[in-house]
């Protein structure tokens, strides 16, 4: 499985983990909803900024985003 594929995973998980909607999680990270689904079902890469304001957005860090990503 891809990273790309595996970050969208990890982002999912995080987000439901937190009871947050994709739109909602897309609103706190100013990102268009549908780019945010196309980044969870990995069919989008995320560039390191955004990355930054999804991790923000659910209260991590980038890091931890990434790591668990390469952990799974």
């Amino acid at each position: 499985m891809s990273i790309t594929k595996h970050f969208g995973e990890t982002v999912r998980s995080t987000r439901k983990t937190l009871n947050v909607s994709q739109e909602e999680l897309a609103d706190m990270a100013g990102i268009n909803r549908s780019h945010m689904g196309q980044i969870e079902r990995g069919t989008k890469s995320a560039g390191l900024a955004t990355i930054a304001r999804i991790a923000k957005a659910l209260d991590c860090s980038p890091a931890q985003l990434l790591d668990y990503t390469k952990s799974n």
